[in-house]
């Protein structure tokens, strides 16, 4: 099934969850913040959530600096 990430479609298996988008990505999950449909998901629920044909994931990658 298709869904957007960051403004592009990919291809996912049905029952993935967001842990298992990140991993097939190769995202380090340490210094990100992933947003589903507009509603931030906390760290703690990301092998909870199952995504949805044409969800649209935004994955924020925090930055430090000074």
């Amino acid at each position: 099934m298709n869904i957007i990430i960051n403004g592009k479609i990919f291809n996912v298996n049905q029952n993935s969850n967001i842990s298992d988008i990140l991993e097939k990505n190769n995202l380090n999950s340490d210094n990100i913040v992933v947003e589903l449909n507009q509603e931030i998901i906390s760290r703690s629920r990301w092998k909870d959530i199952k995504v949805n044909k044409n969800d649209k994931i935004e994955i924020i990658t925090a930055v430090g600096g000074g």
